[in-house]
């Protein structure tokens, strides 16, 4: 088993990796929420994020991210 980041570690590596995308498992560490959450999310069009379609499946942009988290 690798080593589990903190959510805010987690935030802080993508960001210095630039990725503009994030998948969903990294989506829900950061914001404190269950893979699935954003599933249901993306699935009914609902919640506070919106999913960016792409042929993996459901991506989350960080952009978002950081502002529903605050930084």
């Amino acid at each position: 088993m690798g080593i589990e980041l903190k959510p805010e570690e987690r935030l802080t590596q993508l960001i210095e990796s630039g990725a503009s995308l994030v998948n969903t498992v990294d989506a829900a560490i950061i914001l404190g929420l269950k893979p699935n959450t954003l599933r249901v999310w993306a699935s009914r069009g609902k919640g506070d994020l919106k999913p960016v379609m792409t042929n993996n499946g459901a991506k989350w942009r960080l952009s978002d991210i950081r502002n529903l988290v605050g930084i």
